[in-house]
């Protein structure tokens, strides 16, 4: 018998849209550890919240409890604004029937990420759920693929659905085919992040699997 296989699908701008603006919770996030005396190396590109927060709980993990509000603050908001992506339902129906199991694994928090994924009916069609209260290090690091292991031992082929390069480069770091939905192709390919396929539609997704 075949080893079962699975598509992983990052939550934010790839299952559900909403107006989540990652730069805007960087700077703030980066605001309050600087504001709190940690010392950051200069660099030439911008700190994102994965990154902050690996520094947060390696050099300051008292701050840590401050740094995740602001993040949830800045999520909570967006979640009263989010819609279904279009063609998220119906792609994650078709996969199943194809025999796939179906997982989240999204940077967000759990509640929070429990709560859109009900109210928009998606939790159902769904075997699996990674937020960062699961994972020891946020996208771009591949950790939350040791949770799906842990989870899923006999899983066979596994592919990575998102939007974005931390995806892309969580996916490539663990070794996995990288699915980029609606992404910037510029910026992965600067990035070196390889790309099995790209997909401008979520209902594109089955058909990749079914010939």
């Amino acid at each position: 018998m075949a080893a079962p296989r699975a598509v992983v699908f990052d939550l934010d701008h790839t299952l559900v849209r909403s107006p989540l603006d990652l730069r805007a919770m960087a700077r703030d996030l980066l605001a309050y550890v600087r504001d709190r005396g940690v010392a950051l190396p200069p660099r030439e590109t911008r700190w994102s919240a994965p990154e902050l927060a690996r520094v947060v709980r390696e050099e300051a993990p008292s701050l840590e409890s401050g740094f995740w509000e602001i993040a949830l603050s800045h999520e909570r908001g967006a979640l009263l604004e989010a819609e279904l992506e279009p063609g998220a339902l119906d792609s994650l129906r078709a996969v199943r029937a194809l025999g796939f199991r179906t997982a989240v694994w999204t940077n967000n928090d759990g509640a929070a990420s429990r709560q859109v994924l009900e109210q928009f009916a998606l939790a159902p069609h769904l075997d699996l759920i990674v937020t960062r209260q699961e994972v020891r290090h946020l996208k771009p690091d591949p950790d939350g693929l040791r949770v799906i292991a842990l989870h899923w031992p006999d899983l066979g082929d596994l592919f990575v659905v998102g939007d974005s390069w931390a995806d892309g480069q969580a996916a490539q770091a663990g070794g996995v085919p990288f699915i980029a939905y609606r992404a910037d192709r510029e910026d992965l390919t600067q990035r070196g992040i390889a790309v099995w396929a790209w997909i401008a539609h979520l209902q594109d997704l089955p058909g990749l699997f079914s010939s």
